[in-house]
C-alpha cells in the first residue's frame, strides 16, 4: 500500500483515501470523490473486491483498475460483470502502474467497453492530464518540448499549449514516455528535451522547433548531431 502511495504522489495523483477491508472501503467509496480508484480483487477474500468494483462502475460510473497476482481467462470471465477499465499485475514497478492508469482513462473517456481480453491496453501513442475536473488527451506526437520545473514537466505541444504533470523530468523520461517512442526525443539541455520531428535547423547552439529556440549546451550537442544524423 505504501509504495502505491508513494509511487501515486511521483506521479501527481493525490491518494484521498485507504482500505484494507470491504467493510472499510464502502464508507470510503462513499464519502470521497475521486477520479479512478485501484482494487485488489481478493481485498479481504477470495474475489471479494469485484463488488466494489460493481458499486463504482455502475453506481458511481468511475473507472477503475483491478490489481491481481495474474491476468488469465478466468480472472476475465469473473470480473467481467463488474466492468473494469484495466488490470494491473503484481507485482508491478511505475512504469506498469502509470500505463495501467492510462489504459483505465483512456477506456473510460472513450466510452468503450470494459476489457475483454489480457492484451487490451491505452494506445502507446497518447496519455492523459488533468484540467480542472477533465482529463485531456495529448497524441505523443504532438509534443514539441518537455521542460523540467523542478519537480514537475511542463509540456509544450504543437499548437503552443503547455500542459504541466507532477513528474520530474527524468522520471517522466524514464517512466511516462511510452519505451517505443523515447528515440523520438532528445535532450538538448538539463533541462529540455525535444521531440526530434520538430527541430527544423540547429543555429550554432540553438535548435529551433516549431518557431521556437532551444538552448543546447555542449554536453548534449554530440548525441543531438547523432541523433539528427548530422555529419560535420
Amino acid at each position: 500500500m505504501q509504495q502505491i502511495r508513494y509511487h501515486l504522489d511521483q506521479f501527481g495523483y493525490k491518494v484521498v483515501a485507504s482500505a484494507q477491508t470491504v467493510e472499510a472501503a464502502l464508507p470510503a467509496i462513499s464519502a470521497n470523490n475521486f477520479d479512478i480508484a485501484l482494487l485488489d480483487i481478493n481485498l479481504n477474500g477470495r474475489n471479494s473486491g469485484i463488488e466494489l468494483g460493481r458499486l463504482i462502475s455502475q453506481t458511481l460510473k468511475k473507472p477503475f483498475i483491478f490489481i491481481t497476482s495474474s491476468i488469465h481467462d478466468g480472472i476475465i470471465d469473473e470480473t467481467a460483470s463488474a466492468h473494469p477499465s484495466a488490470f494491473l499485475t503484481k507485482p508491478f514497478n511505475p512504469a506498469t502502474l502509470y500505463i495501467s492508469i492510462q489504459s483505465a482513462l483512456h477506456h473510460f473517456s472513450a466510452g468503450q467497453p470494459p476489457l475483454q481480453t489480457k492484451n487490451t491496453a491505452v494506445s502507446p501513442n497518447s496519455f492523459f492530464v488533468k484540467m480542472g475536473n477533465k482529463y485531456i488527451r495529448i497524441d505523443w506526437e504532438d509534443v514539441v518540448c518537455l521542460r523540467s520545473e523542478t519537480n514537475y514537466t511542463n509540456i509544450i505541444t504543437a499548437d503552443n499549449s503547455t500542459y504541466m504533470i507532477r513528474s520530474s523530468l527524468q522520471r517522466t523520461m524514464q517512466h511516462i514516455v511510452p519505451q517505443g517512442l523515447k528515440n523520438n526525443f532528445v535532450q538538448i539541455n538539463r533541462a529540455e528535451v525535444l521531440h526530434i520531428k520538430y527541430i527544423g535547423k540547429i543555429v550554432e547552439d540553438e535548435a529551433i522547433a516549431k518557431g521556437r529556440s532551444y538552448s543546447i549546451t555542449e554536453s548534449y550537442m554530440k548525441n543531438l548531431k547523432q541523433q539528427l544524423n548530422i555529419v560535420s
